[in-house]
């Protein structure tokens, strides 16, 4: 061996039974197989067998044959054999022309070879499933079965898929120039491919197609043949005046007619053969909204699908990009370029997307109204009240500035997830993150995740995609989608503590509840004392979405004797109904410093309580009580004989202490700003 290649090469885990069975072998079973093997091989003298004919169309029949050294089942194209020797040539070009594409939406080409009898044939994948429009026909008749499993907005992703290979075909400069629904197949596990590249041609290529190739034939949609070479309906205006000036846009016009039948379960036009390329060529097209009045489709996927059809085609979408970014938009609740969507559009998705927020503010602004109006009518009742007036005034403009803001900004991180640089893009969505989560953890993780998704990922940036969608996972107690997005970064090699713990809970799924306290204590105990700002995250985002108060309980618990590195506490107790919690150990903070948010963040505010005892520990940090809303505080079980003062205004009713207990100088101090109570010794 070489330098090059004395290389150890990994066992993908994906590797079939058989085979992982075959390495588990011991050395000498092992070499009997592998000369059984080489002797099988060796008697192959007929490659593919259990040749049968699954489909047929154009100049190619589609037969199913069994592939002899693979050990598995292809599909074979061959050419018609009363078409002659003429169609071998184009025949073998899509053959080719398929090869050269590798894309995970486009149908992979195994085998190019001759038979006995000269004629050429190539085997691709078996894909089994139904095509797009196999499906769009169950759905119009209704078949639960696939009204249940093809939702609009899943045909929508497999139509994203579509435009992702016809995007990459495009970006090698050939043109399908025959995408319609029977040439799209979608698998049982959601695989969607793009099949038939019979027309395909170089972008630039000027020279004739053959007229006399094929008499023209039009039988359930197939592919015309001869002086016109497409599908009715699917074909741009331009393609029917002169082959020549086909170009990127003409691709983009039958894309379109592909979402349109998605969304009407027809076809674009209805007619005989002539009567569809006649309005094709006058551009006479209905739109789908008009169409289906019964559909509800929605006006911004109408104004869509009529400008990639446009009958100019500059009035296209320039590229596939564009066209998938305004699909995308749709999915995620911003408005599309093709509707020209006013502020009030753009307002009411953003109502759509963060729909309690929205109402937040709009009561917040009714309630502001109202407090100006009552001010004006009955201005001597408000004199008497004018500060407190002016005090919910400013606070309401301030609820619905903050709203307004957050608008701008995810609008203007909704433009860079489609556009920008993914390293800018993730740089701008973790700004966002350490902004609004203390105020809003779940609507901000929500909408974290939701930009995530959207990034296009780059070699650049794909690890710390990964490892920022596995954080934002873990904090949100999805500690499955989080052992997913760390197996495709650096895994178990940059986090091992962290792979071992998630690893540990494999087996739970999450779903949109609260992850059990279980699951969540097994991870935590794997963690050994790691990740604790994490912890610290999960307990704030547990809190706003756990509907168990004990559970939260029980999490606060491990999180506060985690950051308090204690193994145990005498008591961590609270009482719901009165809100009061005790705390009895030997412990330092009620509080920790999250580096992301650039603040101490509080270890107890979750739960809410209004009165708290502190006893049992000589080391406690004073400060780290800021951030609660007391009405009273008990530290007389702790021995009070430093300097440190209390957030001012902290404790609202009383500050109970233990005189003998507390330094004298200290005293002084409390008793400026707290009133205090003296428990008897």
């Amino acid at each position: 061996m070489t330098q090059e290649t004395d290389k150890f090469i990994a066992i993908p885990k994906n590797l079939d039974y058989r085979a992982t069975d075959f390495y588990d072998l011991e050395e000498d079973e092992r070499d009997t197989q592998c000369t059984q093997l080489y002797e099988e091989f060796a008697d192959v003298n007929k490659r593919y067998t259990e040749v049968a004919e699954i489909a047929s169309g154009g100049m190619k029949i589609i037969s199913r044959a069994y592939d002899q050294k693979t050990g598995r089942y292809v599909a074979m194209a061959s050419v018609k054999e009363n078409l002659g020797k003429e169609p071998y040539g184009p025949f073998l070009a899509e053959a080719r022309l398929t090869a050269a594409l590798h894309h995970p939406n486009i149908i992979k080409v195994h085998d190019i070879d001759y038979r006995d009898d000269g004629s050429p044939y190539f085997t691709m994948d078996l894909k089994l499933g139904d095509s797009l429009n196999e499906i769009l026909k169950k759905l119009q008749q209704g078949v639960e079965s696939y009204t249940n499993l093809y939702t609009t907005e899943s045909l929508l992703n497999i139509f994203i898929k579509i435009c992702d290979a016809v995007s990459y075909s495009h970006a090698q400069s050939i043109l399908h120039l025959d995408i319609k629904p029977e040439n799209v197949q979608v698998g049982e596990h959601g695989e969607v491919l793009l099949c038939d590249w019979g027309l395909a041609r170089q972008l630039g290529d000027k020279t004739t197609d053959n007229d006399d190739l094929l008499s023209m034939e039009f039988l359930n949609g197939q592919t015309l043949v001869g002086k016109v070479r497409g599908t009715p309906g699917f074909m741009a205006p331009e393609l029917l005046k002169d082959k020549k000036k086909r170009a990127l846009q003409s691709d983009v016009y039958a894309l379109g007619a592909v979402l349109y039948t998605i969304l009407t379960y027809q076809n674009p036009i209805d007619g005989d053969v002539q009567t569809v390329l006649l309005k094709t060529k006058n551009g006479d097209i209905i739109a789908p909204i008009e169409r289906c009045p019964d559909k509800a489709i929605p006006k911004s996927l109408n104004a869509v699908v009529m400008k990639a059809m446009a009958y100019d085609k500059h009035d296209r979408y320039a590229t596939v990009n564009e066209f998938t970014e305004d699909v995308r938009k749709y999915l995620f609740g911003y408005a599309t370029s093709a509707e020209n969507a006013g502020f009030l559009k753009g307002l009411m998705l953003f109502y759509k997307r963060n729909k309690n927020a929205s109402r937040i503010a709009a009561t917040s602004l009714f309630i502001l109204m109202m407090f100006v109006y009552a001010f004006i009518i009955k201005l001597e009742k408000a004199r008497l009240n004018e500060y407190q007036l002016r005090l919910t005034a400013e606070q309401q403009r301030k609820i619905a500035e903050d709203n307004f803001q957050k608008y701008k900004e995810e609008k203007e991180l909704a433009d860079l997830s489609l556009a920008a640089d993914p390293s800018v893009v993730l740089a701008k969505i973790k700004e966002y993150y350490h902004s609004h989560f203390l105020d809003a953890p779940k609507a901000t993780l929500d909408h974290v995740m939701k930009s995530l998704e959207r990034i296009k990922e780059s070699n650049d940036s794909a690890i710390l995609l990964y490892e920022f969608k596995g954080d934002v996972h873990f904090v949100r107690e999805e500690f499955d989608l989080a052992l997913k997005e760390l197996q495709k970064g650096r895994g178990a090699e940059e986090n091992p503590n962290l792979f071992k713990a998630l690893k540990s809970v494999e087996d739970y799924q999450s779903s949109q509840q609260a992850a059990p306290i279980a699951v969540i204590n097994t991870v935590l105990d794997k963690l050994s004392g790691d990740f604790v700002q994490q912890q610290v995250r999960m307990m704030i985002y547990d809190g706003a979405v756990r509907a168990k108060d004990e559970d939260h309980l029980q999490l606060v618990k491990r999180v506060f004797t985690e950051v308090n590195r204690v193994d145990v506490l005498d008591e961590f107790s609270y009482d719901f109904e009165t809100k009061t919690l005790i705390i009895d150990g030997d412990f330092v903070r009620c509080s920790t410093y999250i580096a992301q948010f650039d603040q101490e963040v509080s270890l107890l505010s979750t739960l809410g309580p209004e009165h708290l005892i502190i006893k049992g520990t000589e080391r406690l940090n004073t400060p780290s009580l800021g951030g609660l809303n007391l009405k009273t505080l008990d530290l007389s079980g702790v021995k009070l004989d430093n300097l440190y003062k209390f957030i001012k205004r902290g404790v609202t009713e009383k500050l109970i202490i233990n005189k003998a207990t507390t330094d004298p100088e200290l005293l002084k101090l409390l008793k400026k700003e707290y009133k205090i109570v003296f428990k008897p010794e």
